[in-house]
């Protein structure tokens, strides 16, 4: 019983930073089309105030995951709480589209610290037969935020306009300052003597950068060539982390341990398939269905409470059974949701839509904490912030591409035109294909999640 009180300040305090992220996501994501009026942009550039975050949080993780292995994971994880928090207050007082971008993507390099130390910080406390537990109660607290996101999201839009949805994350992020000061201490015995990988590091921010931005504007010519060089530096560095002795990106992990690089596959695949949900359907409900941002909210949070219920059940669940017979049944419950979403129309009942979420929500449950803890339980202690940046890598590049596909067909049939009553139909048949192609997506990823067990 000692043990479990002295470890329960730890897992709290991850925690509440793990629910302070998703919640600042789900209700930006709510608050788009206040935030379009208030800037008057087009949807390209609406996307980027969600692509930004996702940026330099993918450019961010593996270095800083390596860092924390180096340097003590308590203390970047308190560094991406001052982060987070300062660029809060920044964007919500920002002046125009541009300078509220670069604050979201300030934003999202604070949240990768947080995001990868603290799950390396969870996994490296607690013991095996007691990690899954931990792990899927840390989950649940993102999926908790999710929750509670989009409803309050919506409601502060409502009162007060998108402001305050930022505004409102300040005094959170202030409280989980102030926890992890308290409970957080970095023990020196666990961290590694080594050298770090400033090269590869410079590689991969360039390559993800091409990838990224090219890949949003992919479309023109510009665009593919900056997407056609990202992907190639991405396989020089990919080449270049093979061959030194020590990489920020593991690639003979890949190689040699078959539960790690197919988890991994598997996320990546999921996080694809299901990340732009949210961004699509905020935008359906609102402008399609004339729903508020308030109502939106609320019928969007059936698929977080799910998530936030199951997680924790299904991480108990692996740690007693294979994870991968659990995640490969949350995957094929969210291939057929996607297909579901896929026949969506302007008529379409509410009742649909939210069933769909909530069978959704079970799917994301039932997949996302057996995965971790399976992709945390395959590799030594050493490498649990390596892991954990791997991890959160595969999520991101996910939510990236998963937002770019959305704003590929968004483009393509849309061109430059806002969003609004007179595009949608366009709108509508832009995201019928999208979550048409994260279903076929979502094949692979079962396959990838089932061989693991063989």
């Amino acid at each position: 019983m000692g043990r479990k009180k002295s470890l329960l300040p730890i897992l709290l305090t991850t925690m509440f930073a793990s629910f302070m992220n998703p919640f600042m996501l789900s209700g930006v994501n709510i608050s788009l089309p206040d935030i379009q009026q208030f800037f008057g942009c087009s949807a390209t550039l609406l996307s980027w105030t969600i692509n930004a975050f996702l940026l330099t949080n993918a450019i961010i993780l593996l270095p800083v995951s390596k860092l924390s292995d180096q340097n003590g994971r308590a203390k970047y994880f308190k560094i991406g709480l001052y982060l987070f928090t300062l660029s809060s207050l920044a964007a919500a007082l920002s002046p125009n589209i541009p300078t509220f971008i670069v604050f979201r993507a300030i934003q999202g390099a604070g949240s990768a610290m947080m995001q990868v130390t603290g799950m390396a910080i969870v996994t490296s406390a607690y013991p095996p037969e007691r990690r899954g537990v931990a792990l899927g109660l840390n989950i649940g607290s993102v999926y908790t935020g999710l929750s509670v996101g989009p409803f309050v999201g919506g409601l502060l839009t409502q009162l007060g306009g998108w402001q305050f949805v930022f505004l409102a994350s300040v005094p959170l992020a202030i409280v989980a300052i102030i926890l992890a000061h308290i409970n957080l201490r970095d023990n020196d015995d666990e961290l590694i003597q080594t050298t770090f990988d400033w090269k590869g590091s410079l590689i991969y921010a360039v390559a993800i950068v091409g990838i990224v931005y090219g890949g949003g504007k992919i479309l023109s010519g510009y665009g593919s060539f900056l997407f056609a060089t990202g992907l190639l530096l991405f396989i020089i560095f990919l080449r270049y982390e093979k061959g030194i002795q020590s990489p920020i990106f593991n690639v003979n992990l890949f190689k040699t341990n078959k539960l790690f690089s197919y988890s991994n596959l598997a996320a990546l695949i999921h996080y694809t398939a299901t990340s732009g949900i949210g961004f699509l359907l905020s935008l359906y409900l609102q402008i399609s269905k004339g729903l508020t941002p308030r109502d939106a909210g609320l019928i969007l949070v059936a698929q977080p409470i799910m998530m936030a219920i199951s997680a924790p059940l299904t991480g108990r669940m692996s740690d007693k059974t294979r994870p991968g017979i659990l995640s490969s049944a949350g995957m094929i419950i969210t291939l057929a949701c996607l297909f579901l979403f896929s026949m969506l129309d302007k008529d379409t009942s509410l009742f649909y839509i939210i069933s769909v979420l909530v069978m959704l929500g079970l799917g994301f449950g039932l997949f996302s904490s057996p995965n971790t803890n399976a992709i945390m339980g395959s590799v030594s202690k050493l490498e649990y912030g390596i892991a954990s940046g791997t991890s959160a890598t595969m999520r991101v590049f996910g939510q990236t591409l998963s937002m770019m596909t959305a704003t590929i067909f968004i483009s393509m049939l849309l061109k430059d035109q806002q969003i609004s009553p007179e595009t949608t139909d366009l709108y509508l048949k832009s995201m019928r294909i999208s979550f048409m192609l994260f279903a076929v997506l979502c094949v692979p990823g079962i396959w990838f999640s089932l061989q693991r067990n063989k």
